[in-house]
């Protein structure tokens, strides 16, 4: 699909590593897949899990540049948990000192078990943990992975609540809604929080200022600075204040002209969504394009016409959001919308905060709550990593005793530093508040702990049949429009639907 995320591929390679979201956020969609990645968005399966060849029983063995953790011999009596690090963040070279240091200090206080990571480059995690399930050689935890990942192999991961339940473990630790992400109706629950990372709405306060505009609120639920609800009829109205064309007038001009705009008031949703993911912004529907049970699709339902009808207009009627074509002067600039100096607003995940240090050094910026529309709840697209724990594992009691010590606050702190995330641990997300806030005084970072408490539920990268193919569908329909080549709201999304359906249907005929 020809949009924004093409235009990432090459820049976020790097960038990816820095974050530590779902997918490595790096290679926005598996080429029709940089963590939390386009996060068609991730690279999910029809039919989990995946077949491997036949012939290929070979146990992976990680990429000699990924420089892992040393392997470890066991002793007579011991049990050795492996650690499959690779369908997310956590594969960078710089990112193994940490895997070794957690490795080493389980290993040297533990005479029963000892852990080994497993690092596998994030383009083969398909076909390697494939091998591992046909080998009968199943690692036993697979960490860090987000909702998508665990999509990736829907079927193979056990449900923790019996060990939940044994524990009394306290699940009141975790902050907002982040518990409930990993929680499946017809699963349990798949892991414990780890790392998230929830929208809010970024934004540069110095075109603020040049276009004398109050900046928005930073509490969910508060009113704007004229008294009026902060819903994204608000946000637009505030937009075309900022947008400034090459003559310096504003959208809101009658000379404005939107053939040369040198400033956007908004730069619209995370560039790695579908539609879907803020469809559920404008109505009571889930963000995945399929109805609870999974067998209707609802691409074309009111919230999803809405919300394409709020970017058809933002972007070619009222000019505040750059069209495909004009975006590409971000990327002349800089290696996100943002960092351009040219967006006004900005709605995506947290996982930006590898960009943090560069917006700095080029202009001033802070973190707003994200808007309503009108009367229906505020959500926050929220991304998140955890841990699973196989069914194929033959050591799963084991590997859940490996997780509560991980899980200690002085190794989910290394774990999360290490992934540059926003711990879900209510006490670690304090301290991360107040570490960011002394490297950057300016930015208000209680905006993204209030967050989640908004965070979408069923979560927007959850597993659907024909996943990938379902989230190519509403790419394309959001494509069509972007780049100007269909107008038409709902027969684009009439269009998207039908095909959706058809591959439902499909799927549930042989299921």
């Amino acid at each position: 699909m020809k949009s924004k995320i093409w235009i990432l591929t090459s820049l976020l390679l790097v960038a990816g590593m820095l974050l530590g979201s779902c997918a490595p956020k790096a290679t926005p969609t598996p080429v029709v897949e940089p963590t939390k990645a386009p996060e068609s968005t991730k690279a999910v399966e029809t039919q989990p899990p995946l077949a491997p060849a036949a012939t290929d029983t070979s146990v992976p063995e990680p990429t000699a540049t990924m420089v892992a953790p040393p392997p470890v011999e066991v002793k007579p009596g011991q049990t050795k948990i492996v650690i499959f690090v690779g369908f997310g963040t956590g594969t960078s070279p710089e990112q193994q000192p940490i895997h070794e240091q957690i490795q080493n200090e389980f290993n040297a206080s533990h005479t029963d078990i000892q852990v080994e990571y497993l690092i596998v480059p994030y383009e083969e995690r398909i076909t390697k943990f494939s091998t591992m399930l046909a080998g009968d050689m199943a690692p036993d935890i697979v960490m860090p992975i987000g909702v998508g990942g665990i999509a990736e192999f829907y079927d193979e991961w056990i449900d923790l609540t019996p060990f939940i339940q044994a524990d009394n473990y306290d699940m009141t630790r975790f902050i907002g809604l982040t518990t409930k992400i990993h929680q499946y109706p017809d699963k349990g629950i798949l892991g414990l929080p780890m790392c998230v990372y929830p929208s809010v709405v970024y934004y540069n306060s110095d075109l603020f200022d040049a276009a004398n505009v109050d900046y928005p609120p930073h509490k969910f639920g508060e009113k704007y600075a004229d008294g009026s609800p902060w819903t994204y009829d608000k946000l637009a109205e505030i937009a075309r204040k900022i947008t400034v064309d090459a003559n310096g007038n504003n959208a809101d001009s009658p000379a404005f002209d939107p053939e040369n705009i040198k400033v956007w008031g908004f730069d619209g949703w995370d560039w790695w969504s579908t539609i879907g993911d803020f469809a559920q912004q404008f109505g009571p529907v889930n963000g995945t394009g399929v109805s609870d049970d999974k067998k209707k699709a609802i691409i074309n339902s009111q919230p999803y016409v809405d919300a394409m009808e709020f970017m058809k207009n933002a972007i070619w009627d009222w000019h505040i959001w750059a069209n495909n074509t004009q975006a590409g002067v971000f990327y002349d600039q800089a290696g996100d919308p943002m960092g351009s100096g040219m967006v006004g607003m900005w709605e995506v995940q947290s996982w930006m905060g590898y960009a943090y240090a560069a917006w700095d050094k080029a202009f001033n910026w802070d973190a707003a709550a994200i808007p309503s529309v009108g009367t229906n709840k505020v959500i926050s697209v929220t991304d998140a990593d955890t841990f699973v724990i196989p069914k194929s594992s033959k050591h799963q009691k084991e590997a859940w005793e490996v997780i509560k010590w991980f899980w200690q606050n002085q190794y989910l702190k290394l774990m999360t530093d290490n992934y540059s995330c926003i711990p879900a641990d209510k006490d670690l997300a304090v301290q991360w508040k107040a570490a960011n806030s002394q490297t950057y005084p300016k930015v208000d970072f209680q905006v993204f702990l209030d967050a989640l408490d908004y965070a979408d539920f069923p979560n927007h990268e959850a597993w659907k049949p024909a996943y990938t193919k379902i989230n190519d569908a509403m790419n394309l329909a959001s494509d069509a429009v972007r780049n100007g080549e269909n107008m038409d709201v709902k027969a684009v999304l009439d269009t998207a639907n039908a095909e959706a359906q058809k591959l439902l249907d499909e799927y549930w005929a042989s299921h």
